[in-house]
């Protein structure tokens, strides 16, 4: 008979006042995503990946790593697998899960783990589809993961296997793991042409059934961060180059509304706007609206997932200063590429082909774990509206401003006749340096000067820009 171990409740990351907590103190960490651990650990010839993708982390100063605890697929004969059909796992599979997890402690590291996915890699939602149309009795589609009973009995079948599994390399129940940072419930869920509420109410459903087995433990959903209104965002127009998917409701999920539920412990976001047509620049402002919105949920944002193929370092300069901003200070950057795994995806590093980005993040782990409160300059005593940045620009362009206390605040866009064009910030905002990144279609304003004001409670301020095309 086994000894029980107990773990004492401090050692598990709990979540207060928009910050992520540790033994009593405040957890602000840097990491990436490395998604292919637990397919490579379950096999014994492959399992150095791990120990060195975990060796690079400690030497650099990554904390938390997140990747993949799922694997679906038919072919049972893939030593990876987990799953390869409804209700049945393979300990292969599994004890590869284990390594990774024993390994992570070893290395002084936490873990996110995820338990689903929305795309085909590693089975995701199509596979339990696919499941679906073979083993019941009508066709089903994407949408029925969210919805189909047995469907959903499957991943909760899933969701407790992994709880209540006891690792065979330390004996520890997973649901009693304190290497283990967090669970994720299913990575970038989306309902295209469907309710929001069908993804919201899987969320509320499976996390309850999460809470049921694990108290210990901090849920996420895992989603990009779609929503299905605007109006807790910046304007569309102005700062998002008028992409309505983003918030218009198509993709079936909504992020304000999902990160609001009771069972979900923090919020997590991705970031791709390349990939979305947009300038890269809009990343920050992405990264702001839902740290905003997080913080008004008393919830700690991570920025779980983010990435650009071109100009990685200036770009990742922009959002990781946003996230500095934010409470909890944290993100996982997307991803880590061990030497001997193939991924083409452009976005994945490691210390031989990036050794530039490897010493950026060195200097924002070094940063945010240090006392960074010399590195901000004093608050004037008035308030201030600096000249926009670049000037001229086309078509981005950044806003600064200072307060000196809290106030109620409104900028507006005038034409050079003084017609207003656009309120495109309003809303009450504590002292301090603030700032906002204008990125927008070339169609939306000609060339030619323009003044924004800045309005607060006791003064009126205006400077020009020129837009040039």
């Amino acid at each position: 008979m086994s000894a029980i171990t107990v773990i004492p409740q401090n050692q598990f990351v709990i979540t207060r006042d928009s910050k992520f907590i540790l033994n009593g103190k405040n957890l602000i960490f840097f990491g990436f995503n490395a998604y292919y651990l637990q397919a490579n650990a379950a096999d014994s010839r492959k399992r150095y990946i791990v120990d060195d993708v975990f060796s690079f982390a400690k030497s650099v100063g990554f904390k938390v790593i997140r990747t993949w605890a799922f694997n679906n697929n038919s072919d049972s004969v893939y030593p990876g697998v987990i799953s390869s059909k409804p209700n049945e796992l393979i300990e292969q599979g599994l004890v590869g899960l284990d390594y990774v997890v024993t390994k992570a402690k070893e290395y002084d590291l936490l873990l996110i783990l995820t338990l689903a996915n929305n795309f085909t890699d590693y089975g995701g939602i199509e596979q339990y589809i696919r499941w679906a149309n073979q083993y019941l009795a009508q066709p089903f589609y994407h949408n029925h993961f969210f919805t189909e009973d047995s469907i959903v009995n499957w991943y909760k079948f899933h969701l407790s296997s992994i709880l209540n599994r006891r690792n065979t390399f330390n004996d520890i129940l997973y649901k009693d793991d304190p290497t283990i940072f967090s669970f994720e419930l299913i990575n970038e869920a989306s309902n295209s042409g469907f309710s929001y509420s069908y993804v919201k109410n899987w969320y509320d459903k499976v996390s309850e059934y999460f809470k049921s087995i694990d108290t210990n433990h901090l849920l996420t959903t895992g989603e990009i961060g779609y929503d299905a209104d605007a109006y807790r965002y910046s304007n569309l127009n102005f700062f998002y180059n008028g992409s309505d998917f983003l918030f218009n409701g198509s993709k079936g999920t909504s992020f304000a509304v999902n990160s609001a539920l009771l069972n979900i412990d923090y919020t997590s976001i991705h970031s791709y706007p390349e990939a979305w047509n947009m300038n890269a620049k809009t990343g920050i402002t992405w990264i702001k609206d839902h740290a905003e919105i997080s913080e008004a949920l008393n919830k700690p944002i991570m920025l779980g997932e983010f990435g650009v193929k071109q100009n990685k370092i200036p770009t990742y300069e922009d959002w990781l200063t946003e996230v500095k901003k934010t409470k909890s200070k944290s993100a996982l950057v997307w991803h880590y590429v061990h030497s001997d795994v193939i991924n083409n995806d452009g976005y994945g590093f490691n210390e031989y082909n990036s050794p530039e980005l490897v010493n950026l993040f060195k200097d924002f782990i070094k940063n945010i774990t240090e006392d960074t409160s010399a590195l901000y300059a004093e608050i004037p005593n008035e308030v201030e509206l600096y000249q926009n940045f670049p000037n001229p620009f086309n078509p981005v362009t950044t806003i600064s401003y200072s307060l000196p206390r809290d106030d109620f605040i409104s900028i507006e866009l005038y034409n050079s006749l003084g017609e207003l064009v656009q309120e495109i910030e309003r809303g009450f905002k504590p002292r301090g340096e603030h700032e906002l990144t204008l990125s927008f279609n070339n169609s939306l304003l000609s060339s030619g000067i323009y003044i924004y004001t800045l309005k607060t409670s006791d003064k009126t301020l205006s400077k020009k820009l020129m837009l040039l095309k």
